[in-house]
């Protein structure tokens, strides 16, 4: 083996970066698709919680799939 390809034991941190460093567009989109994701599941929460809390306060509440339509 040559000596000058022998590998040093290196920091944790570069360890750690280094399929970063590798693939930096795999990196972005990873980190876009769990926005994506998380952003879904905050909407969805949102609106679960948004329709029990109009449940709860309003006697005459009627849910949009059954209020007949728009204007």
């Amino acid at each position: 083996m040559d000596p000058s390809r022998v590998r040093t034991p290196s920091s944790a941190s570069s360890t750690v970066l280094r399929p970063i460093t590798r693939r930096p567009g795999l990196a972005v989109a990873g980190l876009a698709i769990a926005g994506a994701a998380y952003g879904i599941q905050h909407l969805a929460t949102a609106f679960r919680e948004n329709d029990a809390a109009q449940k709860r306060s309003a006697t005459f509440y009627v849910s949009v799939d059954r209020s007949g339509g728009g204007i």
